[in-house]
Formats: structure tokens, sequence, C-alpha cells
């Protein structure tokens, strides 16, 4: 196992992490993230703990400036993940003909972090979701269902049209910090 385990100074007693920290630059002005920037870079770093390599995300949900849960990418509970063992591919046939594959061993950031609310007994009524890209529809419907008001992404899903559609209908503010699309392996095909 590669755990890392604090470090004890032997003068002081205090612990630090055993990983060194790199210096912090004095010379440029310091600019605070906004709390948009704060919550998007908070959902970058959960999902460094997801365990699907084909959409390495996670999902922060806050309400009035503070963070109330967190989700990322990964398999039910007791369940192997793909890092573990590899992913579990399905094609779509979308109406178009066109043909996607998805991998569906893992339930999603988004899905994730609203299971924690709810396991939690932590309401998100009103409350504005982080995530790394569009929610998929079924996500889509269940931020709608949750009363969610307010969804920020780095960035734009290939397929996410439907979403935006639903949130627009829903009322849900939907905000893009990048209009780039997030591109992951096996995205198309």
């Amino acid at each position: 196992m590669n755990a890392r385990r604090p470090v004890r100074h032997a003068k002081s007693g205090s612990r630090t992490s055993a990983r060194p920290v790199a210096p912090v630059e004095t010379n440029a002005a310091y600019v605070r993230p906004t709390w948009d920037e704060y919550f998007i870079e908070v959902a970058n770093a959960i999902a460094k703990r997801a365990t699907c390599d084909r959409g390495r995300s996670g999902c922060v949900i806050a309400r009035d400036k503070q963070l109330l849960v967190s989700g990322y990418v990964g398999s039910p509970v007791g369940l192997q993940h793909c890092d573990e063992i590899g992913h579990q591919m399905k094609k779509m046939l979308h109406e178009d003909g066109s043909i996607t594959q998805h991998c569906v061993r893992t339930v999603h950031a988004e899905q994730n972090a609203i299971c924690q609310a709810a396991k939690r007994g932590i309401g998100i009524d009103g409350a504005t979701l982080y995530c790394r890209m569009t929610p998929c529809r079924t996500c889509a419907m269940l931020i709608i269902n949750c009363g969610i008001r307010r969804v920020v992404c780095e960035r734009k899903y290939h397929a996410g049209f439907e979403s935006e559609e639903m949130f627009r209908a829903a009322g849900v503010e939907l905000v893009f910090m990048s209009t780039e699309v997030q591109q992951y392996a096996n995205q198309r095909g």
C-alpha cells in the first residue's frame, strides 16, 4: 500500500506531510479565485479519487458559499472498479444512427454526490452543483428533481445538448467556465 504517513519532527513534535511543499511565488500579484473557480478546483481535487480512466471527474454541491457534499466517478460500494478489472462497455445507438460507447461499471460523480447528500441527510434544494462537464441526461434529471438551481461545468460534454435543453426548460441556470468540449479515451465509436 502506498499510503503516505505524516512525518514527526524530532524537535517540535509537529507533523507534516511526507511530500515536499512547492515554494509560493511572492513576486506575482495574487488573484483570489471566484467562488465558482474555487469549487471547480475542489471538484478537480476530488476527481483524483475516481476509478474509471475514461472520465475521472469529481463533483461538489455547495450552497451559500459552503461545500455540502462531494462525489467522484466510481463503482458502487463493494464492487470492483474499472482500474482493477477493466471497463464494462456498452454501445448506445442514437436517433441519428451514430453509435457511442459508454462504460457502465461506475456511478457518475454527480450521482454519487446526490447519493451522499441523501445518505447523510443533507438538503441540497436551491444549491449549486460543480462538475467537470455537462451532466449526462440521467444526471440532469436527478439534478432537476433534487431542486438544484444552478450547475457550473468546467467544460462541455460532447453529447450534452439534451441536458442543456432540459436545464433550460426546468429553469436551472447552466454556466460553462469554458466552451471547450471535454475529451477522454474512447469517446466515440
